[in-house]
């Protein structure tokens, strides 16, 4: 019998079959079958883009329902095994979904909640490490995750079950906690646009765009910026974020490496902040879509000064191992474990 995995976003539906097979230890390994991502919007409900996926299966493998296990991460809050859509007009219901597909059971999770999962399957080729020891086995783990918004939970060992689970986490909203002088005047600048100022305010698509606007307006930086900066990101089409990512990595702007390196170091202060949360000897892992993008930049010391930057406690938190994860569809990965496991 094979599994479906999903993971549904407001633009995206990626929805895969995998094949699990048992280990020597236990773990489920995970084989993929087929894989196809839809447009969200293309559908009204997301039953039906799940009956067009099967569809495509059953045309491709011949093997498209023989799934006896779904489980499925979406954009939004879920509760008992229902999840209303954050940037679609979605309700699913998870029971529902399964009696409509034929499937024994349906489980429904947030979506960074199955990229946490994903953190404990995903093979060591789509980790770089940024530094500390070896990660402890079973021991606490922190998840991150930056892109339109930040994503954090944390994972505990459980000896009965003998696998991982998942405590969520609503921290991407905490109050930012600026460490340097720029930081504060960046959250000064923030607090007057925004009211109050969360990390992901800095630590998000929209917040590399405001720290950019932030650097431009200082009187030091404004001669700095190169007038094709400016005219890519507001071309018609452009995002501007990527743009500044872009420009940074290439070295073509300064401001925008200024943006990317603060960027890096709100990134490591709050990762060191998970560490210490957390206790996180097994590791801080940070997924999203934007880490994996700027790595040149969080492989430099400002990521990991950030990161250990701890006073009392910086001989522990450097003991603390942290990577960031590459691997592309971290949510599916985590889905098809938490399906397979149950």
């Amino acid at each position: 019998m094979m599994v479906l995995a999903g993971d549904i976003g407001g633009t995206n539906a990626r929805l895969a079959l995998f094949a699990p097979k048992r280990a020597a230890d236990g773990k489920p390994q995970l084989d993929s079958v087929f894989e196809r991502t839809y447009p969200s919007k293309t559908q009204p409900s997301l039953d039906l883009i799940v009956e067009d996926f099967f569809n495509d299966a059953q045309r491709e493998t011949g093997q498209a329902r023989d799934v006896s296990r779904a489980c499925l991460g979406i954009a939004g809050p879920v509760e008992n095994n229902i999840c209303r859509a954050t940037n679609l007009p979605w309700v699913v219901d998870g029971n529902e979904l399964g009696s409509r597909l034929g499937i024994e059971k349906v489980t429904l999770l947030n979506d960074f909640h199955a990229a946490a999962l994903g953190v404990t399957s995903v093979a060591p080729s789509f980790l770089v490490g940024l530094g500390g020891s070896p990660p402890v086995m079973h021991g606490p783990i922190a998840v991150l995750g930056a892109g339109t918004g930040l994503g954090e939970a944390f994972l505990t060992w459980s000896a009965t079950e003998n696998r991982y689970q998942v405590i969520p986490s609503e921290g991407g909203h905490a109050d930012l906690a600026p460490r340097t002088p720029l930081e504060l005047a960046l959250v000064h600048y923030l607090t007057a646009k925004y009211g109050r100022v969360s990390y992901e305010r800095v630590l998000s698509g929209r917040g590399l765009i405001d720290a950019f606007t932030f650097l431009s307006q200082e009187p030091a930086c404004a001669s700095l910026i190169r007038e094709q900066t400016r005219a890519d990101m507001a071309a018609p089409g452009h995002d501007p974020a990527a743009v500044i990512t872009q420009r940074a990595l290439d070295f073509s702007d300064p401001v925008c490496e200024m943006t990317v390196a603060m960027f890096a170091s709100v990134l490591g202060g709050l990762a060191g902040n998970l560490a210490l949360y957390a206790l996180a000897t097994g590791g801080v892992f940070i997924a999203g879509g934007i880490a994996p993008r700027v790595l040149p930049y969080l492989q430099r010391g400002v990521f990991r000064d950030a990161f250990e930057g701890k006073g009392r406690m910086t001989s522990l938190v450097a003991r603390i191992p942290a990577f960031v994860v590459t691997h592309p569809q971290l949510g599916l990965l985590g889905a098809a474990t938490l399906a397979a496991s149950s």
